[in-house]
């Protein structure tokens, strides 16, 4: 067992940091979060590089690579800043259930653009009063002729005033049993009837947007059906579960990070005549919060290892995405005391870092209900 990474690997985080070293100016950075500004710049040149969803294939403008490389890419991206990092890892993941089960046409008509950096995506499932009970949808797509009518609401849905197109989830059977009446459909945002507007201030994620969308009476033709008609609650569902492990990995990339900023903070902040890494309760958190990164980075490789295999494990990608993010989150914590009053302020990234570690816990379901499906995955029928 090698746990080592591949050369290609080594190069290819390399050449990340240098590329974020170029491109990421902490004050410029900072006034995009603070204006909630999606980095286009920074995007574009990120895709002119390769570095956007490169684990599609070279058909679609990607590289090619396995999911694990991928993942290496967004963690460095977000341990050097977690303002663009995580920006861009968000630009492709929603369109996964594009690539997974749409249709050659739709897949190259949609997906190149985001690899080139050109455009981002969305996907529409939570409703007002469906989060993680999606067992029925209110949105509805009422077939006539050749076209779906499209009506409903859906909110919290990152990026979905900029995004190009939008993977939505509607009720397409009413009377189906729980879970079998949703179909997918790609709808772009600028059809007559849709309507996208931000829902304000939030303390993580700056540099996206999450909005609500109104659909009122889009047209959708047949040929923009997303897979097979009332097959749409699989497609999301193995679409997230996939997109879980990579989220996984981005919250490793946001503890790494801001152990990195703690632990030159700790070498170089001096009180009481001494550096504060000398104090053993601030030493005892350097240590803990490198063990606790450690072991959950190697479930996140592990998770996207496994699909990389065509083995995927739900259990371990859920196990995965709830451990790494509770990690982040408590890293984060520890980080704040180590910085004290000079972590409140967003110059110095913890606060930043808190915020989207807290996001990262809620995005693609919560870690309660993962921990839900893990445990029926373990325990079976009692």
């Amino acid at each position: 067992m090698d746990f080592s990474l591949t050369s290609r690997q080594r190069l290819l985080k390399e050449a990340i940091r240098e590329f974020m070293k170029g491109e990421c100016d902490p004050v410029v950075t900072l006034e995009l979060a603070k204006k909630k500004q999606f980095p286009w710049e920074i995007y574009k040149k990120a895709g002119q590089n390769g570095y956007l969803a490169s684990y599609y294939p070279k058909e679609l403008g990607g590289q090619g690579l396995p999911l694990l490389d991928y993942c290496l890419v967004m963690e460095e991206m977000i341990r050097y800043d977690n303002r663009i990092g995580m920006a861009l890892s968000l630009g492709s993941i929603p369109a996964k259930t594009l690539l997974r089960f749409g249709n050659e046409e739709q897949k190259k008509k949609y997906l190149p653009r985001l690899t080139k950096g050109e455009a981002v995506s969305s996907i529409a499932v939570t409703e007002p009063n469906h989060g993680s009970d999606i067992r029925y949808l209110e949105t509805r797509a009422e077939r006539k002729g050749d076209e779906y009518i499209l009506n409903g609401n859906k909110t919290f849905i990152t990026n979905a005033d900029i995004s190009d197109f939008y993977t939505v989830f509607a009720q397409t059977n009413p009377d189906a049993p729980a879970y079998r009446g949703i179909s997918g459909f790609i709808v772009e945002r600028e059809q007559e009837g849709v309507t996208a507007l931000d829902l304000g201030e939030k303390i993580g994620l700056r540099t996206t947007s999450s909005c609500s969308i109104e659909f009122r009476d889009v047209k959708v033709h047949k040929n923009n059906l997303l897979g097979k008609e009332n097959h749409g609650f699989t497609y999301i569902m193995e679409a997230l579960n996939e997109g879980r492990a990579e989220i996984a990995n981005e919250a490793v990339g946001l503890a790494r990070g801001v152990y990195d900023r703690a632990l030159l903070h700790t070498k170089t902040r001096e009180q009481f005549g001494q550096k504060i890494g000398k104090f053993q309760n601030i030493s005892h958190m350097i240590v803990e919060m490198s063990e606790e990164i450690e072991s959950a980075a190697l479930l996140a490789y592990k998770a996207v290892w496994l699909i990389d295999q065509g083995k995927m494990d739900v259990a371990t990608s859920l196990q995965a995405k709830v451990k790494c993010t509770l990690t982040a989150i408590d890293v984060s914590l520890k980080a704040m005391q180590i910085f004290a009053g000079y972590g409140l302020f967003e110059e110095q990234f913890i606060a930043g870092y808190l915020g989207d570690a807290l996001a990262s816990w809620l995005l693609e379901g919560t870690g309660q209900m993962q921990r839900n499906t893990v445990a029926s995955h373990l325990l079976g029928k009692l």
